[in-house]
């Protein structure tokens, strides 16, 4: 039925003229959501990408209005070095190690998410799949779901198997000041370790901003963080200084 539905769709489109077939979002489907191929039809990829739009804006973030990693100033050299090394992320993604991190750590107001989320734009316009994951709010979310067991695997799927996660302030409320306040409990551990720790051995990318230093991830749990700087190594982790605090610096000039 669902086959015989989606054909009276088409046909009902094909018939349209040429003028208003220029009108449609999506021409290779136009706009059913479904395309036909040799195993019958198939989701368009226009639908996955609407899908994933919704999930960023259902967190307050639109992809078009997305900074660039052009429009990110650096001020030091550690800032210098982490647009640079962003920018070879983006240009050498297809050829790096699989499940290579990028991660951005340590001082608060020195623009990771700008740049992580930048990459996670250049990624998005070559047609990837990149989930956004702030950390806080998605937390929040599985944990008040955590009871209904068809939608929490819904959503814990939708990080452990995204094409591209990006994590946005892993960690937040365990640091303040620069120093850990908190513990990782074992209901924190309960929802971020399967995600983690499935993208770590199924060695999936994961972009990454945390107020957190190399060695309060370590603090944290060793495993977890031992993880995470693993797969960035030396060449995608990128520490931020006192020194890097972007927006005290502007009332500093």
């Amino acid at each position: 039925m669902l086959e015989d539905m989606i054909n009276r769709i088409i046909d009902k489109n094909r018939s349209t003229t040429s003028h208003v077939t220029s009108r449609y979002k999506c021409s290779k489907c136009r706009d059913t959501g479904f395309i036909q191929t040799e195993k019958g039809y198939l989701r368009c990829e226009c639908y996955e990408q609407d899908y994933i739009k919704r999930i960023w804006e259902n967190f307050g973030v639109k992809q078009e209005e997305i900074k660039l990693l052009k429009d990110y100033t650096p001020y030091n050299e550690v800032t210098q070095k982490a647009k640079e090394k962003a920018a070879e992320y983006i240009i050498n993604y297809p050829k790096l190690e699989k499940g290579t991190n990028f991660v951005l750590m340590g001082q608060a107001g020195g623009g990771k998410t700008h740049i992580i989320l930048a990459i996670g734009k250049a990624l998005l316009e070559r047609k990837m799949k990149v989930i956004y994951m702030p950390y806080l709010e998605a937390i929040r979310e599985l944990k008040a779901n955590a009871m209904d067991d068809e939608y929490y695997n819904k959503l814990i799927n939708r990080y452990k198997l995204a094409e591209v996660l990006i994590i946005d302030d892993l960690f937040k409320d365990k640091v303040k000041k620069g120093r850990l306040i908190a513990e990782l409990t074992e209901t924190d551990m309960r929802h971020i370790y399967p995600i983690l720790n499935y993208r770590y051995s199924n060695k999936i990318p994961t972009l990454i901003s945390s107020e957190c230093t190399p060695q309060m991830l370590i603090e944290l749990d060793e495993a977890l963080g031992g993880r995470i700087l693993e797969r960035c190594g030396k060449t995608y982790g990128i520490v931020f200084n006192s020194q890097c605090n972007y927006r005290l610096r502007q009332f500093a000039e």
